[in-house]
């Protein structure tokens, strides 16, 4: 009986323990996987919620591309056109923001960075949150993507 006791109070410490390292609000609460190692790769918008409504894409495909240098790509494929432009991406401090910034219309500077909020980053799935309030009125977007 000792044993189990003991086994079970290992158990309950660890998953504590465990639960506790969860980074980002929607998880996971325990990866491996480190947090570059999980972002890299070509990402496909599935949902975006603005204050709370789902929004339709309405034929709307944006792949975005991120390489382990902080390079990468975005294509939005729309009513039979594609677009492409170049991107950069970092993390901040604490890997808990995402920053991007894609080149301007001309192609030939960089335009200025975009912060959102990561709330989940699994190596499947990636959500983040930007909150942006203009004349007093905030707009909270939640933009899902999956992994191909």
């Amino acid at each position: 009986m000792k044993k189990i006791a003991i086994i079970l109070s290992i158990f309950a410490a660890t998953t504590m323990i465990l639960s506790s390292c969860a980074k980002y609000e929607e998880g996971p609460s325990f990866t491996l996987l480190t947090k570059k190692a999980r972002i890299v790769g070509t990402w496909t918008l599935t949902e975006v919620t603005i204050n709370g409504t789902v929004e339709d894409l309405e034929g709307m495909i944006i792949k975005s591309t991120l390489e382990k240098d902080g390079t990468g790509s975005m294509a939005m494929t729309w009513a039979g056109f594609t677009f492409t432009s170049d991107l950069e991406w970092e993390f901040d401090e604490e890997k808990e923001h995402l920053r991007t910034r894609t080149k301007d219309v001309d192609e030939t500077e960089f335009g200025d960075w975009e912060e959102g909020e990561i709330i989940r980053l699994t190596n499947s799935e990636f959500w983040v949150r930007t909150i942006e309030t203009e004349n007093s009125v905030t707009v909270t977007t939640i933009t899902k993507m999956t992994k191909e």
